[in-house]
């Protein structure tokens, strides 16, 4: 995947999107000189565009993504951290209005940055529902709620929405048994054909398609269920047969090539650190 992720660290020069930050910092150690050029140059990049304040306090899409995306590269180049108290101050005179994992307090959290967490919808997923709060902040009576609103159909099923996903942030609040049962529906069940459609983003995605259900996969599996292991095999087989379609998505880590590219070295061994934004580790 060298190629893959040297073509987009150059072509997402300039951008704070988290996903080419995430990338560099998991192709830190690569043996490439090409890629290794790559990376050096896109860190202070990323670094020179992501500091600038950002309207949106999210974890992805905002100073929230910023601030994460600073820890990931504190190791790789320790005056950063000075950056991140910047935008740690930044952060403490905003005020987060939404509860969910995307733009709202429970991501912050994830972040590193603590925030009251509460619920308030009628979402259950990881992105933008209880689910995601649910990660952060493991409330018994939201895990009830979540199961009283269970009923299986043939809709999408991915990581910001559907049982992957609750299922993962069940088995982190200690549900292990509902969990489980919804782990054991989608091995038997998922079918990529009938699971992801929409655009080549949406089924290759990590948001909507392949490659979030992978990482829920993987993180199963590193949990030590190996009942997990057929779902992560059986959606990374689907994203390697479909490599020549990455490098015309964007380059953000949720919908774009980053994270589907991020989402496969994690798979095959890299760093798994930045999972974090994902409510994964």
């Amino acid at each position: 995947m060298s190629d893959e992720s040297l073509g987009l660290l150059t072509r997402a020069a300039g951008s704070p999107e988290l996903g080419p930050c995430v990338l560099a910092t998991l192709l830190a150690g690569s043996a490439d000189r090409a890629v290794q050029a790559a990376v050096r140059s896109a860190v202070p990049s990323w670094l020179d565009a992501a500091v600038r304040p950002m309207r949106s306090v999210g974890l992805h899409g905002g100073m929230a993504g910023t601030l994460f995306g600073l820890g990931l590269i504190t190791e790789l180049h320790p005056p950063v951290s000075l950056l991140a108290q910047r935008v740690s101050g930044w952060l403490g005179e905003r005020r987060f209005e939404e509860f969910d994992l995307i733009s709202g307090a429970a991501g912050a959290c994830l972040a590193g940055y603590p925030q009251p967490v509460w619920f308030d919808g009628e979402d259950t997923g990881l992105a933008h529902g209880a689910a995601g709060v649910l990660v952060v902040s493991p409330q018994p009576e939201l895990v009830d709620w979540l199961l009283e609103q269970s009923f299986v159909d043939q809709c999408r099923q991915g990581w910001c929405y559907g049982m992957p996903g609750i299922a993962w942030a069940l088995w982190t609040a200690g549900a292990r048994a509902e969990a489980m049962r919804y782990l054991r529906i989608l091995g038997q069940t998922f079918d990529p054909d009938r699971n992801l459609h929409g655009r080549d983003a949406d089924r290759l995605g990590i948001c909507h398609g392949a490659a979030g259900v992978m990482l829920i996969a993987d993180a199963f599996v590193h949990a030590g269920v190996d009942a997990a292991r057929g779902l992560r095999d059986l959606t990374h087989a689907y994203l390697a047969d479909r490599l020549d379609l990455v490098s015309t998505l964007d380059e953000t880590l949720l919908m774009g090539a980053s994270g589907v590219l991020a989402a496969l070295l994690t798979v095959e061994g890299a760093d798994r650190r930045w999972l974090r934004c994902l409510g994964l580790s």
